[in-house]
């Protein structure tokens, strides 16, 4: 029957789409950027921000995908893909199908490549697309050599997010990683996702019971592995040694859980040099370097 290529039709292809992402991980590792973690994480954001929640299909009704007869072999969600690994080849029609839904905008297209795919790469040369100097890291730690979480200053405390009663510090917390600011929508929508757990959902309070710091993470039970998605700290408590602390909590907790890898996204680190040096700090490894490609209109 050949590579067929249509929209996102119902609830039951984010089904497909979330076992299809998980099935990737055995050929991409964590050098993979579209992960079901993060696919589920951006779905539950998407649903519960601005207005009335929306609804998954909703959210996704402009993704497209691919198939091989009746396996899913690719998707483009707004501008991130996936390819399953047999069908890399696919990436020129992922790029005119996304050219043909932006022809008319006046903005640029760009995508995110990890730096050495080759074939990728190609593809968008081939189409008039352009290297960047601007790109993105992806680090991960092996959590077996994690072992005690760091102390954190006295009278400061780690709780569960859902275990507090108030939580508008909380979603500004959120707004200090993102820029937009967090709702109960979106917290709800995040409890109802498959990779949510609530032993990753920790927040620092200080003696007063304020939230001071704030780092969430989502787990794939099936690879066995923890994506960090938010770290942020007030700037009141920066330099205490909190957000460290707060990170060695999440990786014990991950541990128990029965993860056996953790993985974080960073922005550049000459841009940006607090982050990626607090993951290098707590033993994160460079796995690779995401570039943005643009095609001017």
């Amino acid at each position: 029957m050949g590579i067929t290529c249509r929209r996102y039709e119902d609830i039951g292809d984010y089904e497909k789409i979330c076992k299809f992402l998980e099935g990737t991980y055995s050929y991409y590792g964590t050098r993979f950027d579209n992960n079901i973690t993060l696919f589920e994480f951006q779905c539950a954001l998407s649903c519960g921000y601005g207005g009335a929640p929306k609804k998954i299909d909703e959210v996704l009704k402009d993704a497209f995908l691919w198939f091989d007869d009746e396996k899913l072999v690719g998707m483009l969600q707004e501008d991130t893909f996936c390819v399953a690994s047999d069908y890399r080849s696919i990436f020129d029609s992922i790029i005119g199908t996304r050219e043909t839904l932006c022809s008319d905008s006046d903005s640029d297209i760009e995508w995110s490549i990890y730096e050495g795919d080759s074939d990728f790469e190609g593809s968008l040369i081939n189409r008039g697309y352009y290297k960047t100097d601007e790109y993105w890291v992806r680090r991960d730690i092996d959590l077996s050599t994690i072992n005690t979480a760091l102390p954190l200053p006295e009278g400061f405390s780690v709780q569960l997010i859902p275990n507090l009663s108030e939580h508008d510090r909380v979603y500004n917390a959120y707004k200090l990683c993102y820029g937009i600011l967090f709702n109960k929508n979106i917290l709800d929508n995040f409890y109802n996702t498959s990779t949510y757990r609530k032993e990753l959902d920790l927040v620092v309070v200080d003696p007063d019971k304020k939230v001071a710091a704030l780092c969430s993470s989502r787990y794939d039970r099936k690879n066995k592995i923890v994506s960090i998605e938010a770290v942020s700290c007030y700037h009141e408590y920066r330099k205490m040694g909190i957000s460290k602390a707060l990170m060695t909590y999440t990786l014990n907790a991950a541990k128990m859980l029965g993860a056996k890898k953790a993985t974080v996204f960073t922005t550049m680190p000459e841009r940006y040099p607090a982050p990626n040096k607090l993951y290098e700090a707590v033993g994160f490894k460079n796995v690779g370097k995401l570039y943005v490609w643009k095609k001017s209109k």
